[in-house]
């Protein structure tokens, strides 16, 4: 399985240059040849950080959010069987790279990293996140303990065929809702939960609230399915029916 790393970041240099070089520490055979790093129109020196440590670079001109992020650089790596997403800010520990081939290779679409909701996370960060992965649960009709955790590997297949909403983080919640009713099959692997220095991108009163009604909407999607999913739906279902009739 031919795998990328995907790196979004925004104003990340002070912690990048480390996550680049525990990639580049990992075993040749687990190593990746392509590493990008998209520059969500950072105003430090993300991009020069990134290429200094050997990753290819995607520049925004301004900040365009996570979501917008993540579909730039999944369309740039669509010529791997794979991508695997994590953070610029050193909370995803690239040693647990390996976990996630390993449980896309058993077989699952899209593996989520699951952090442990203790005191390492901050309190309301724990309670916004116990919510909104009970609630991504009860939507995808799978486990998701953690909805919010961007460290994660995408399969082409799951990419190619689940409509993505360009936005901020809640990207991260419709993906999972929107790949699991389209019949793709969701892994978790639990990773440790890192709060350092560094500090979230994530605005409690910007992001979450978006979040909450992404997972509305996909509520409401669950009754009436929007043009999008009607079709993807459709086109997954053509897919499956040829590849059960090849010879």
């Amino acid at each position: 399985m031919r795998t990328a790393v995907l790196i979004p970041a925004y104003q990340a240099a002070a912690h990048l240059g480390e996550v680049l070089l525990r990639l580049e520490a990992l075993p040749a055979a687990e190593r990746h040849s392509d590493v990008l790093v998209v520059d969500d129109g950072s105003r430090d020196a993300t991009g020069e950080v990134a290429r200094r440590f050997g990753a290819r670079v995607h520049t925004f001109a301004g900040n365009r959010g996570k979501g917008h992020a993540l579909l730039a650089g999944f369309e740039l790596l669509r010529h791997h069987d794979a991508v695997i997403t994590l953070d610029a800010d050193g909370q995803h520990p690239p040693e647990s790279v390996p976990g996630f081939i390993r449980a896309a290779v058993a077989g699952a679409d899209l593996v989520l990293g699951s952090r442990m909701r203790d005191g390492e996370m901050p309190i309301h960060r724990r309670f916004a996140n116990g919510f909104s992965s009970g609630w991504a649960t009860w939507l995808a009709g799978q486990r998701v303990s953690d909805s919010q955790c961007g460290f994660r590997l995408y399969r082409r297949a799951l990419l190619q065929a689940t409509p993505i909403t360009p936005g901020r983080y809640e990207v991260e919640s419709e993906v999972v809702v929107r790949a699991a009713r389209l019949g793709f099959r969701i892994a978790e692997v639990a990773i440790p939960t890192v709060y350092g220095e560094e500090q979230s991108q994530i605005r409690m009163f910007r992001d979450v609230p978006r979040i909450f009604g992404t997972l509305a909407r996909l509520t409401l999607e669950g009754f009436w399915p929007p043009a999008v999913m009607r079709h993807a739906a459709a086109d997954v279902a053509r897919r499956g029916a040829a590849v059960r009739s090849a010879p």
